[in-house]
């Protein structure tokens, strides 16, 4: 009997807008045309570690093939965010004119059963460790229900978990590998779906596991390469993330998370996380607005007087803030765009990501705006961040993303991206406790990705009038310091190598 894993393609709406989520251009550049993608995706092999060996198995990430739908197959598996949506209700569509059966589950069908279901033959809701052995058994005595739910009682124990199948991949595809090591958030962010999806308790998984699963795939991927550990705060339980940390040294990796300020605390714990090779942190600012912060009800870690210097604290350390903000909350007005460009600016925040607030299906802030009567759209191909699906408070549609698309593309000017990393340089050549060849990578890892994020930004409608000239001059700058870069890198890499 064989099963078909699917992981959908986010395709773009316009065929050339690019979006945030979108790393072609790193994989491309970084990856020097050898990769079709960034990061692996990681409920594929998670579900084929949890299906039984006398399944035949086939794997499809969209992102690097196609699918052939006249291929046999006796069930179809799909799991997709929301931005994928349209693209997965399209599949399913297609193998169920087939006479395939298809059961769809992820976070999106999670938040979306019923509207899911009109696409499936059966919505898998939750954790895949608890509901798929039930699906599997159903399915061979060919009564599937229409839905399988997980109680919060039987949220799966991390200990357990079979380790995901990475090789199930193409790894010879990507760029980098992506992991987990933790599950749930207490916080109750109003915008946010991990709570809903992955509950409201911290879930972790063992170290030793953890570590086992990084040898393992830097094994299987052949080389030692960077790792995104999808983790939604690293720094939830400092004393855990600490004897992980320490677990980590010895693999002599890179890595990158998501984590709150409340790092910037604890002198020890930035100290293990740049020996671990952490060198990249995605950090949640969502907004500079104290009242905004507080109806949000964000992480109390996150406190605006301390914004400033927790971001040079961490930087400090060698670390590459990856800092997400929003534009949208019921307290932002006009005036929020260019105070948040200059925030951005005047902090040297290494690679800002700039969103359009979105009310995701299952969200607290979704149920608030459908009261209201302020959701525009489910038409989820636009649920990318980068588009406007609600009625804001204090401007217009036309006024949000006027200013999103001039604020972006103001912070990813060539004048403010030269600005922006010759700050995050500085404070690196000053204070990072890093190994030289290390740092330099990182600076040129930070040149790609801001051309990455640039890109994206001026995919969009221009709203933003730059000196055309002044561009080009501070471009040849940054080509110039990259160039630089490079060159001492090779040379850094020569006098290593013997002791490698």
């Amino acid at each position: 009997m064989k099963i078909t894993l699917i992981s959908p393609k986010r395709e773009r709406f316009e065929q050339n807008r690019m979006e945030f989520w979108e790393f072609g251009f790193m994989a491309s550049t970084a990856g020097l045309g050898t990769r079709k993608y960034s990061g692996t995706p990681l409920a594929i092999p998670i579900l084929a570690s949890l299906i039984p060996d006398k399944y035949d198995i086939e794997v499809i990430d969209e992102n690097i093939d196609e699918i052939d739908f006249n291929r046999p197959t006796d069930l179809v598996l799909l799991t997709f965010f929301t931005t994928a949506a349209t693209r997965g209700y399209e599949i399913g569509d297609i193998y169920r004119s087939k006479n395939v059966k298809v059961v769809i589950g992820g976070c999106h069908a999670s938040m979306e059963p019923d509207e899911t279901s009109k696409h499936a033959d059966a919505v898998s809701i939750g954790e895949a460790e608890v509901l798929l052995p039930r699906i599997l058994n159903d399915f061979e005595s060919g009564v599937l229900a229409p839905f399988y739910r997980v109680a919060e009682a039987e949220r799966p124990n991390l200990d357990n978990q079979p380790v995901p199948r990475f090789n199930a991949l193409k790894l010879e595809n990507y760029f980098n590998p992506t992991i987990q090591t933790m599950r749930g958030c207490p916080m109750g962010c109003e915008f946010c779906t991990v709570r809903v999806h992955w509950g409201a308790k911290y879930r972790y998984k063992p170290i030793e596991k953890v570590i086992s699963e990084i040898e393992l795939l830097k094994k299987q991927f052949g080389r030692n390469t960077f790792i995104m550990i999808v983790d939604d705060d690293v720094a939830a339980n400092t004393t855990r993330s600490k004897e992980l940390f320490k677990a980590l040294i010895p693999l002599k990796i890179q890595w990158m998370s998501q984590g709150s300020m409340a790092m910037a605390k604890d002198d020890e714990y930035l100290d293990l996380m740049v020996k671990s090779g952490g060198t990249r942190m995605i950090m949640g600012f969502e907004s500079i607005s104290a009242d905004n912060l507080k109806n949000m009800r964000k992480n109390p870690a996150n406190k605006l007087n301390e914004f400033t210097d927790n971001i040079r604290k961490i930087q400090s350390y060698g670390v590459a803030i990856i800092g997400a903000f929003v534009f949208g909350f019921d307290g932002d007005d006009t005036t929020c765009f260019d105070n948040t460009a200059n925030f951005i600016i005047e902090n040297s925040i290494g690679l800002p990501q700039l969103f359009a607030l979105t009310p995701f299906p299952g969200t607290a802030l979704t149920k608030r705006l459908e009261e209201e009567n302020r959701i525009l759209s489910r038409d989820w191909k636009y649920y990318t961040g980068s588009t406007v699906q609600f009625v804001p408070k204090l401007m217009s549609v036309g006024e949000l993303e006027e200013g999103y698309y001039r604020t972006i593309q103001n912070v990813y000017s060539y004048k403010n991206i030269l600005k922006r990393l010759t700050g995050l340089w500085d404070l690196w050549d000053k204070h990072a406790q890093r190994e030289e060849h290390i740092l330099v990578k990182e600076k040129i890892d930070v040149i790609l990705l801001n051309e990455n994020f640039r890109a994206c930004a001026y995919s969009y409608r221009n709203c933003y009038d730059v000196d055309i000239e002044e561009e080009k001059h501070y471009k040849n700058e940054i080509q110039n310091k990259l160039k630089m870069f490079l060159k001492k890198r090779n040379v850094l890499m020569e006098r290593i190598r013997p002791y490698a």
